[in-house]
């Protein structure tokens, strides 16, 4: 009996169908993990929420360093805006944990400080209507810096908050459902305004897409403030419940101790060896950071078409690879995954460098977001999973104010280089910096904590040993 042609001209359409309904139901399966009454289940659904809005913002947003670029910065004026972001975090972090630990309510500190923040985006709107053209580039870049300071403590609290309010067995469906939507949003976001900065006149274009970005973004502050978050109580303040200190008592002193610091780094064995194996790894992708605009832009002379296509595609590949490396997480771990993706950061900057050419970057960009993906999902868990949770604070702010000595200083020494060398020559450098970073995961692999750990000493930070 023969097949009907439609049947036939359907056949094909049919693997598909049910490839997307597998999708879909996978999606519905970590979606419905958020769903519920409890208040563990409100908070993870306000987690997920919020970052749809800052997705949509974010895309719009990316475009500010071409922004900048195109108002006439030098290269080491992108190289500052890279780097003197860093130095701010450096200098308010160990501080804001400080304060943070002696304020029993860290909500209103959180949205406050998240809602500052992202009023610069209102202010780099508005720069080129009331400032000349000569110095609105420096302008931006001032505002830019300037925007560290209250994220500085806001993203202390706001790791803190994640490790309290949700569970060590939901975190990566959390941290796949949040880069799935982040990545799917600023996909679509990012698509569209490179369409509309090729076709509405510059600076207009951008200052338009600054506006949009902050309307969306306090959109986002106004779903954080929703999560009901109650920091876990320190045992520090469960002694002084029980014990009060006399009123006159001495106030403890910041001092520093080479026996602290022996101490200290044999105890966080784990916490000392992802340190150190991040910062190296990370040090070379924040070298190559602003050369990337810098070498797409200026050197390849690549359009905002081109570059809203490349981020949509790259983000489309979070979209289709963070359910599948959710998937290998649950089966081999997150360390199992960091140490073996974390191989391949190295190529990316080498990979453009060899074949600079608009069809082949698409490609290559998507594939290098594939890979990252899984870093973005595991290398936070690995890093919550390695510290105790008592000292979380203490801890976030040690490792936050080390990766911002290198987001500092990875620009500053890449910038003047490309000057010197050729932009090319030093993304080659920046990609085996990284190669080399990946092999210290082998080299001193940052297994985890065991259970239990708690009561150690706190950490030397920053050659000062922080007594809370």
């Amino acid at each position: 009996m023969a097949i009907p042609a439609f049947v036939i001209a359907w056949r094909p359409v049919v693997p598909l169908t049910l490839t997307l309904r597998g999708l879909l139901l996978r999606i519905q399966g970590r979606w419905t993990e958020f769903r519920g009454y409890t208040p563990t289940d409100r908070n993870l659904f306000y987690l997920c929420a919020e970052i749809i809005p800052i997705g949509f913002a974010s895309g719009a947003l990316s475009f500010n360093g071409v922004f900048v670029l195109k108002l006439g910065a030098s290269n080491a004026l992108i190289g500052a805006m890279s780097s003197l972001p860093a130095l701010m975090v450096i200098l308010f972090t160990l501080p804001a944990a400080r304060l943070m630990s002696n304020v029993r309510d860290h909500k209103p500190w959180m949205t406050i400080t998240l809602g500052v923040s992202r009023i610069i985006y209102l202010l780099i709107a508005i720069v080129p209507w009331v400032l000349p053209a000569e110095i609105s580039a420096v302008a931006i870049v001032t505002l830019i810096v300037v925007q560290a300071i209250p994220l500085a403590l806001f993203n202390t609290v706001f790791m803190t908050m994640i490790g309290d309010v949700c569970p060590p067995d939901r975190r990566s469906s959390l941290f796949a459902i949040r880069t799935t939507l982040l990545s799917a949003c600023v996909a679509v976001s990012a698509f569209l305004s490179g369409l509309f900065l090729d076709r509405v006149a510059f600076p207009l274009n951008y200052q338009i897409l600054n506006l949009i970005g902050f309307a969306l973004a306090q959109y986002s502050t106004y779903l954080v403030n929703h999560i009901n978050y109650h920091p876990a109580e320190h045992p520090a303040e469960k002694q002084k419940a029980t014990n009060p200190a006399p009123e006159n008592a001495p106030k403890p002193r910041v001092s520093f101790r080479w026996a602290s610091l022996r101490t200290a780094l044999h105890e966080y064995r784990p916490f000392v060896n992802f340190s150190i194996a991040s910062f190296v790894c990370w040090f070379g992708a924040w070298g190559a950071g602003p050369l990337y605009t810098i070498y797409l832009v200026r050197m390849l002379n690549l359009s905002n078409s081109w570059l809203g296509a490349n981020s949509t595609l790259a983000q489309i590949a979070v979209v289709v690879s963070a359910p599948l490396w959710h998937r290998i997480i649950k089966r081999k771990g997150d360390l199992w995954v960091v140490m073996r993706t974390v191989l391949l950061t190295g190529l990316y900057p080498w990979l453009i460098v060899l074949l600079p050419w608009p069809a082949p970057l698409l490609v290559i960009g998507f594939a290098n977001t594939l890979n990252d993906t899984a870093i973005g999902i595991a290398h936070t868990s690995v890093y919550l999973d390695i510290i105790p949770a008592a000292k979380r604070s203490t801890f976030i702010a040690t490792y936050t104010t080390l990766m911002n000595v290198g987001a500092m200083l990875a620009p500053l020494i890449a910038t003047p280089f490309a000057d010197i060398i050729s932009v090319p020559i030093v993304l080659i450098i920046c990609g085996a910096i990284r190669l080399l970073g990946a092999t210290l995961f082998w080299i001193i692999p940052p297994r985890k904590a065991s259970p239990g750990t708690t009561n150690t000493p706190e950490p030397v930070a920053a050659a000062s040993s922080i007594q809370s």
